[in-house]
């Protein structure tokens, strides 16, 4: 064990895997790697005081399901670590969800992991991956077509929130430990068996693959860390955008997208259907495909477990909700709006300088009665426009603006102290309240962000 364990503590230590005061969740089966990560980390014990809780989930599939369980409560008992059991009927699961078998698995296993997490206090996940175990995920990902997230294949460390204590150690170093100290583990039978792309790839393809380049783990290590690394910088910029731009968690304009490069706009397209979803559980490429398509032909978007609508403009998904509001605002400053994600802003100026567009008005501060009251259109609201003849409809301005009839909240009528309407955010100003004089100040400048 002393041979293979400074290694575990050093990479435990250079990224701060596990710290005192911790709970580590161990995802725990039984294998040869989480049999092994569970030893490394008892022994981790002695030098950094953290609780080990090992977590066995039985997705009840093969007939030795029970076996398996038993074996893994005996060692457990064996080695006085803390178990917890969670299972689940994942062929009835699979109907009911539409996922194939290995995405139903896997949600599984990490909700039961997730609901550990609340339970414990500074909680994180360990996962028993080894180096092999990425090279084999990497080919999997490259088979099935993936992007840079595929490829990204399987991270060291995800926020810290779950991690990979084993992934700088071979399958061949992890047996070799086994052996070495006489240690059993639980062998699965399935995993002798070609009928998964995993095992063929691990039985036929890695075998060949070493033959080839005895290093090609190392290899496809340093380049997973590489594309995990680009992974990264486009996830990031693609959340940067959505910051800059999303309302409400779900809705975006279509602007967003407007210029950007097919790289950036596919990122940007996988992190709002993240952000609406949850996951991207049945999401594939040609699902982006067709989302990116819909910014060009105006049309709704149909994906797994969401619908989305395209009008004028905006991406909302079809059930969107906006909340009436009605709030004060006393004087200059900046004035949220919680129920839309906007804010109104006034400020007093002595400079004339014409709005650049509907987003912003110039008032003269004399006709401003305050408290004003930013609030959602109704129906019966109307005013005059500057240079219009005649009073028209709210509701019309707003659709005339290029924002459509769900989303018509997104635009506050702005009213002054005295009820009169002075602006529709995104419409011009009222007739009454145009600047006469241009030279003669004070005026407020009034806009909405973003």
């Amino acid at each position: 064990m002393k041979i293979v364990f400074p290694e575990f503590k050093k990479n435990i230590e250079a990224h701060g895997l596990v710290q005192a005061g911790d709970t580590v969740i161990l995802g725990f089966s039984g294998g040869k790697d989480s049999v092994t990560l569970a030893l490394l980390l008892q022994e981790l014990q002695a030098h950094v005081p953290f609780r080990l809780v090992a977590a066995y989930f039985n997705h009840r599939l093969r007939p030795d399901a029970g076996a398996e369980e038993s074996w893994v409560r005996a060692f457990c008992a064996r080695h006085n670590i803390e178990l917890e059991v969670g299972g689940r009927d994942l062929r009835r699961f699979r109907s009911e969800s539409g996922l194939n078998l290995e995405h139903a698995a896997s949600l599984s296993r990490y909700d039961f992991f997730a609901s550990l997490s609340r339970r414990f206090a500074h909680s994180r996940v360990a996962t028993a991956h080894s180096r092999s175990d990425l090279a084999e995920t990497f080919f999997i990902k490259l088979f099935r077509g993936s992007g840079l997230q595929g490829l990204s294949a399987i991270y060291a460390s995800k926020e810290k929130k779950i991690v990979r204590p084993l992934l700088v150690f071979s399958e061949a170093e992890v047996l070799a430990f086994l052996e070495r100290n006489g240690i059993a583990y639980y062998q699965d039978p399935s995993n002798l068996q070609h009928d998964f792309l995993r095992n063929r790839i691990r039985h036929a393809l890695m075998p060949a693959a070493r033959e080839a380049a005895p290093d090609v783990e190392e290899r496809i290590f340093r380049t997973v860390l590489l594309i995990q690394d680009e992974f990264d910088f486009f996830q990031g910029l693609a959340r940067e955008i959505l910051e800059r731009h999303m309302l409400l968690g779900s809705i975006l304009p279509a602007k967003a997208f407007a210029g950007l490069h097919p790289a950036v706009a596919r990122h940007l397209a996988r992190e709002y259907l993240r952000r609406l979803k949850g996951n991207l559980l049945g999401v594939g490429f040609e699902h982006i495909a067709d989302f990116l398509e819909s910014l060009e032909s105006g049309r709704g978007l149909s994906l797994p477990g969401l619908n989305l609508k395209f009008a004028k403009g905006w991406l909302f998904p079809e059930k969107v909700h906006i909340a009436d509001y009605d709030a004060p605002i006393t004087g200059p400053g900046t004035w949220p709006i919680p129920e839309i994600g906007r804010a109104i802003t006034l400020k007093t100026t002595l400079r004339f300088l014409l709005p650049r567009d509907h987003s912003q008005v110039l008032v003269a501060a004399g006709k401003l009665l305050f408290p004003l009251r930013a609030r959602s259109a109704r129906r019966v609201d109307k005013y005059r426009k500057i240079h219009a003849p005649y009073a028209q409809g709210v509701f019309e301005m707003i659709r005339s603006s290029g924002v459509p009839a769900p989303l018509r909240r997104l635009c506050p009528v702005l009213e002054n102290g005295d009820g009169a309407i002075v602006w529709v955010c995104g419409s011009p100003l009222a007739a009454p309240f145009a600047v006469d004089d241009p030279g003669r100040g004070p005026f407020v400048r009034i806009a909405i962000a973003p």
